[in-house]
């Protein structure tokens, strides 16, 4: 081989071997799911069919995934892409004035078919997943099926192996598909990688052999981890809350606050209302806004009113990598 045709090669293998790192240090979080696409899990958990794939008590989730030794992260978080919460009747209320049927909805990964209770997350609270739709009923809350995301411990995942996420729930009314928010899938294959474990008691099961275990084909479940590779250079969503304004309800004649925040960020991916009767102890209000503009409304009959007769608000916003920022907070009752 001459000595040009050498130089053309090495120059060609520095040029592709260029792209690829420059590719690489670009890739600053990373999706492990079944599916390439966390975006592909679109079947069951909008509307229509169902599939029963619901999230109960007595049922349990599981999902292997597999985590290359090369991948390097700062921070890692299990997933799941959730909707269809179900809801019913308020005594003393009107039809459509429904209650979410509360409930919560843990994870846990695993190197091996066994889960540790004490070392489960909470991922979500039903009442802030989008509610299922009523054909003959008018719902606030209807909406698509979303990613969620609770942070682990980075030592809980086993790099270079095979990792066995579980999603179920503690909550003995979730029975049913018919009371219980639906898990998303995907279109997949035949390969043998995720199960459907039965009778369960609200929690996990220590093997396969505690339930029991159908081996899940054709649909993927929308369950995935998270690896968030360098936060150092990450900065929080920027939160500026800049008009409180009044707006009565004309039906019922009911006092609504809007809420106006500019949320400025790299891929901001939700944003929410947080109350306060003290200024210092924040609760989640209302449900997660998926896009722009970033504007709320708030029922005044359901704010709690501090001691003092103040109640706080401040505009809460994440982004893909989990970085949280909050705005300055505001009395909702100030005269001025």
């Amino acid at each position: 081989m001459s000595r040009t045709l050498r130089l053309f090669f090495l120059l060609t293998f520095f040029l592709i071997y260029s792209k690829l790192l420059s590719a690489q240090e670009k890739e600053k979080i990373f999706f492990l799911s079944e599916l390439p696409n966390p975006n592909d899990f679109v079947l069951f958990a909008n509307s229509g069919w169902d599939g029963n794939w619901y999230v109960g008590g007595n049922t349990c989730w599981i999902q292997e995934i597999f985590v290359p030794q090369e991948i390097n992260f700062k921070r890692a978080f299990l997933g799941a892409k959730l909707g269809r919460a179900k809801t019913g009747g308020a005594k003393g209320k009107q039809p459509w004035e429904k209650e979410i049927i509360p409930g919560e909805i843990f994870m846990a990964i695993s190197s091996t078919f066994s889960w540790n209770k004490k070392e489960s997350y909470s991922l979500i609270n039903s009442k802030e997943l989008p509610i299922e739709p009523d054909s003959e009923n008018a719902l606030e809350g209807v909406g698509e099926s979303r990613w969620f995301w609770v942070e682990i411990k980075q030592e809980q995942i086993q790099k270079g192996g095979k990792n066995y996420i579980a999603l179920w729930s503690p909550t003995k009314e979730f029975n049913s598909a018919k009371n219980s928010p639906i898990l998303a899938a995907g279109w997949g294959n035949k390969e043998i990688n995720s199960w459907l474990v039965t009778n369960t008691q609200g929690s996990p099961p220590q093997n396969l052999k505690t339930g029991v275990a159908s081996p899940i084909t054709i649909f993927e479940p929308a369950i995935a981890l998270k690896l968030v590779q360098d936060v150092s250079q990450q900065l929080a969503p920027k939160i500026e809350i800049i008009k409180i304004e009044d707006q009565k309800s004309l039906a019922k004649e009911k006092l609504k606050k809007i809420v106006h925040a500019l949320i400025e960020g790299n891929s901001i991916e939700r944003a929410w209302l947080e109350i306060s009767t003290d200024n210092k102890t924040w609760v989640m209000h209302g449900k997660f806004l998926w896009n722009a503009p970033y504007i709320f409304s708030l029922n005044m009959s359901r704010i709690p009113i501090g001691k003092e007769g103040k109640t706080w608000v401040r505009s809460c916003a994440a982004d893909i990598f989990e970085n949280i920022g909050t705005s300055q907070s505001f009395n909702l009752f100030s005269k001025e």
